[in-house]
């Protein structure tokens, strides 16, 4: 267990531009797009190439989730879909992570196959309403499982602009102010997510140790983009690229395992340097 920072969001907030739709296949809107994601570069200067190389993929597959949406969820109004997750920095994801934010106060998450040029593609939609994201999680009660859900909307309503590509509907508001206040509580919270969640062994939520390993390494390496916002200590992009390098590979659990470690202690360091100033 690591040092536990909460977030200070100032509800309720505007997480949509009020006048502007994406236009995710004009290239100069999309340049500016990724230009502003935190995946934009690799780790230190290195580009992200593979953010452009991937671009028509990212839109049919939206577009896919999509029609999905429109034909399981008639009733609701999509109000926008993003990419988001390990599909945008690995060649060969495994699946890959969208966002669907409709109308009302739904909080979901589907995993469907889809099919695309012959191919079937394992995704996972999280289904939240906007209501979430404006006013905070909807449903709480006193159980572990609604604080893990309501720190998915705090953790997600503030990196919306830096975190998710719009792919189809509204864009985002750019909310850097929240968005920076918040940066070590992103970190406690991932940090922590990914000790409790595929550090430790759970009894009652079993994962092969590929899958372990990866989460580990994807919640860390994400970990980094926060931190790099607010520190320009140079181990924090070395970290960065050791954990890429390692995801590039097959990752084994006792690597992860290892790697999470070690930013775990420099986590420890930061946030002690943050409460002696």
């Amino acid at each position: 267990m690591f040092t536990k920072i909460p977030f200070q969001i100032d509800y309720p907030l505007e997480i949509f531009n009020p006048i502007k739709e994406v236009d995710f296949m004009n290239k100069e809107e999309r340049r500016n797009l990724f230009e502003r994601n935190i995946y934009y570069n690799l780790f230190g200067t290195k580009r992200n190439n593979l953010l452009e190389k991937k671009h028509k993929l990212f839109f049919e597959l939206g577009n896919k989730v999509l029609d999905y949406m429109n034909q399981t969820h008639p009733n609701l109004e999509i109000q926008n879909i993003s990419l988001f997750g390990s599909s945008t920095v690995l060649d060969n994801p495994g699946d890959y992570d969208f966002l669907a934010i409709t109308s009302g106060d739904i909080f979901d998450l589907e995993e469907p196959i889809l099919e695309l040029n012959g191919n079937e593609i394992q995704t996972g939609i999280s289904i939240k309403g906007i209501d979430n994201y404006l006013y905070g999680f909807k449903k709480k009660d006193e159980s572990i499982q609604s604080n893990r859900l309501e720190q998915i909307i705090d953790r997600t309503a503030i990196s919306l602009f830096r975190r998710h590509i719009p792919l189809f509907g509204k864009d985002f508001v750019n909310n850097e102010e929240e968005f920076l206040k918040n940066a070590f509580a992103q970190v406690s919270d991932l940090v922590n997510n990914a000790y409790e969640l595929f550090y430790l062994k759970q009894n009652n939520y079993f994962i092969p140790d590929e899958k372990r390993a990866k989460k580990l390494l994807t919640r860390i390496y994400e970990a980094t983009s926060y931190f790099g916002f607010v520190d320009s200590d140079e181990r924090i992009q070395k970290m960065r690229e050791d954990i890429y390098l390692a995801l590039k590979d097959k990752p084994e659990l006792e690597k992860s395992k290892k790697l999470f470690d070690q930013f775990g202690e420099l986590y420890e360091e930061k946030v002690k340097q943050t409460k002696n100033i």
